[in-house]
Parts: structure tokens; sequence; C-alpha cells
């Protein structure tokens, strides 16, 4: 995917000077929309009793109803960069879609996760764009933060969510009401508010495989963002959750030792690998 590769490196040389002197790509996870102060919720109060002070936001942007699925109307505000992708090379990624809506119907695949070696390999940006062309199909497609250790999606895409995926699986909040729909965007997203502290525990909990066992019947697709390999995180404990993985890599960054480490840690872990997804030049 050259030409995709190509759109990244042009988008994001389009963003400040901040990181560029570093030499390492910019992280693709933020979105470059500004809020404007009417947008911003007020500062978190700490409260002792919530999971040892962990804030929650007051008010999203969008709040699903009670019925799985069924959540209120919002306005996904997506990243300048996925608009740029699909502008440039939106063929490319129709293409994408389509060849793995042909392995999922294949293989009976439900539940795709998309991984990395490394951060800053433009995981998310790809999942965002390759979610936005999906979500055109006549199929209901899900999209799940499960980076536990640096959860992006909700705030790439503009929206503030009062109950998170994390919530439902350590609190034991109801997964209805961490689910968020756009309807404008035919996309259901499931936000992460943010990190775990335990992430293994976080992953082999009962309240995970639950919450995943029921996404896996209410939706046709689940497209997973999921936590880079090499941060602590095995993959033996997803392998009871995904049906395959798609592993991104940034070829300026990683290099071919650490994509076979990467594929081993796969495979030990039961998650059968579809293929490489490279970004940047």
């Amino acid at each position: 995917m050259k030409e995709v590769d190509e759109a990244l490196s042009r988008a994001y040389s389009q963003r400040t000077q901040a990181n560029s002197s570093t030499g390492v790509p910019p992280s693709p996870h933020w979105t470059s929309r500004k809020p404007a102060d009417s947008d911003r919720a007020p500062a978190d109060r700490q409260d002792s009793s919530e999971r040892g002070g962990r804030s929650r936001a007051t008010k999203p942007l969008g709040l699903p109803a009670p019925g799985l699925g069924h959540g209120s109307g919002i306005e996904i505000q997506w990243p300048d960069v996925v608009e740029e992708l699909e502008r440039a090379w939106g063929d490319r990624f129709e293409s994408l879609a389509d060849r793995l809506l042909e392995v999922r119907a294949r293989r009976n695949l439900k539940v795709i996760l998309f991984t990395s070696c490394h951060r800053a390999e433009g995981r998310t940006t790809l999942v965002l764009t390759l979610a936005r062309v999906l979500a055109r199909r006549p199929l209901k497609t899900l999209l799940v933060d499960a980076d536990l250790s640096g959860p992006m999606l909700a705030r790439s895409l503009g929206v503030r969510p009062i109950v998170g995926l994390d919530d439902v699986v350590e609190d034991g909040q109801a997964l209805n009401e961490a689910l968020i729909e756009s309807p404008d965007e035919r996309l259901w997203l499931l936000p992460m508010r943010s990190a775990v502290s335990r992430p293994r525990e976080f992953l082999s909990s009962a309240a995970w495989s639950c919450a995943m066992a029921r996404l896996r019947r209410e939706f046709d697709l689940v497209l997973i963002d999921g936590s880079p390999l090499f941060t602590g995180l095995s993959a033996a404990v997803l392998h009871n959750s995904v049906d395959a993985a798609v592993l991104v890599h940034n070829s300026a960054t990683t290099g071919q030792r650490a994509i076979l480490r990467a594929q081993e840690v796969l495979e030990a872990g039961g998650v059968p690998l579809l293929g490489l997804a490279e970004t940047f030049v």
C-alpha cells in the first residue's frame, strides 16, 4: 500500500514541527480538531470511591439510551489524516474492505484485531479509515478501543464518553451504556475512557469474555484497535476473544526482526495472522 503510505506522510507533514525534529513519526492517534470552549467538559473532580481516584467525564457528545446498539446519535469528528487518506486513496481502502469481507465470509471471521509492534506506527489511523469505509457496507460494524495502555479512539473522533469499556469490565457497568451509535456514519463505537492498570487481568476476566461474546452476537463485524504487542501484553490472553489479527507496522521504525517476533507472539497466542499492513514511507 505504497500510495497509502505517501498519503499518510503528506498528511503528517502538515502537522507542527513539534515532533519532526526527533526523527520519529508523530503519533497517529491525535485528532487535529481543537474543540471549542463550549465543547470542553469541565475539569473532573477526583472521587476516591471510583477505582482509587479515577475521574469520570461529565458529559459525552452522545450517550447511549437503554438497549444494545441504540445509543443517541452523535456527530463524529474524523481526524484530518483519515479524510485525506480517503480522498487520495479511497479506492485502496475499498479494496482492503472487500478483501477483509471476503476472508470474513470464507473463514467465518467476525472479530478482527489490529495491532502493531510499537506505538506511532499508524495503527489507529488505518483502522479508523477502514472502519469508515466498512460502515457504508450493508452490515453492522463496531469499532472497539482495546488499546489498554493508551486508548485514543474516543478523543480522535471528538467523543467524550461517560461510560467506557473499562467501566464495563472493571466496574460492572452495563455494556449498552458504553456503546455509542453514529447513525450518519452507520457506525458503532465502544470507547475506553482511560488506560487500565492491569491489562492481563483485564483481558482474562470473565467480564471481558462476556462483553466480547455479546458483541460477537450483536454485530456483523467487530474491529478492535488493540495495544502494541511489545508493551508487555501477551497475545495469549486474546485468543478466545478474537478470530484473527492484522499487524500494522511502520518500516521506518520497525524492522523485520520485530515483525517476525510479533508473528511468533500472535501464533503462540493462538491468533491467526491475516496479513501485514505497512504505513508511512
